[in-house]
C-alpha cells in the first residue's frame, strides 16, 4: 500500500511539474518593429496641385522644381529692379514647406555686393512666397511632414 501511495504521489508530481515547466518555458512571439527612421529623406516630396497627377514620384519632384522656379521667376518679372552694375550671382534660398502645405522662407545666402545692389530681393521673395499656392506637403511613412530645401536662384543682368 505504501508503494502505491508513493507511486501515486510521484505520478502527481510528474504531471504537475510538466505543466509547471511548460508554463514557464513557453516562448512568446516577439514582433519586431522597424523603429529606425531616416529623417533626412522623405517618401514623397512636396507637390504643386498640377504635379499631383503625375504617377511617378521622381517626376513629381522634377515637376515641383520646375514649377517653383518658374513661379518665382514670373513673380520677379513683375518688379522692375534698377541695377547700375553687372551682376552674375547665385542666391541660395532655403524654403520650408510645412505640414499644411504653406511655404515659408527660412534663410537667404547671398553675396554682400548683391545684397547692396538688390536690397529689395528678400522682401520681394517674401511677398512672392505669400502668393504661392498651397502645396501638398511631403510624405514620410504616409504622414505629412515639414521639409526644408534649398532653391538656387541665379541673378544676371
Amino acid at each position: 500500500m505504501l508503494k502505491r501511495f508513493f507511486s501515486l504521489i510521484s505520478c502527481f508530481l510528474l504531471i504537475t511539474s510538466c505543466t509547471y515547466i511548460e508554463k514557464y518555458t513557453k516562448k512568446e512571439v516577439v514582433q519586431v518593429v522597424d523603429t529606425v527612421i531616416d529623417f533626412s529623406k522623405v517618401d514623397a516630396l512636396p507637390v504643386f496641385p498640377k504635379c499631383k497627377e503625375i504617377p511617378s514620384r521622381e517626376k513629381q519632384g522634377i515637376c515641383f522644381q520646375i514649377e517653383m522656379s518658374s513661379y518665382i521667376y514670373a513673380l520677379f518679372q513683375e518688379y522692375e529692379l534698377l541695377i547700375n552694375q553687372e551682376i552674375n550671382d547665385t542666391v541660395f534660398v532655403k524654403l520650408i514647406v510645412d505640414v499644411n502645405g504653406f511655404t515659408k522662407l527660412s534663410s537667404i545666402k547671398m553675396d554682400s555686393t548683391t545684397k547692396q545692389l538688390v536690397p529689395k530681393f528678400d522682401s520681394i521673395l517674401r511677398i512672392s512666397l505669400q502668393k504661392l499656392p498651397k502645396l501638398e506637403p511631403a510624405i514620410k511613412r504616409d504622414v505629412p511632414v515639414a521639409t526644408e530645401f534649398t532653391l538656387p536662384i541665379i541673378i544676371k543682368n
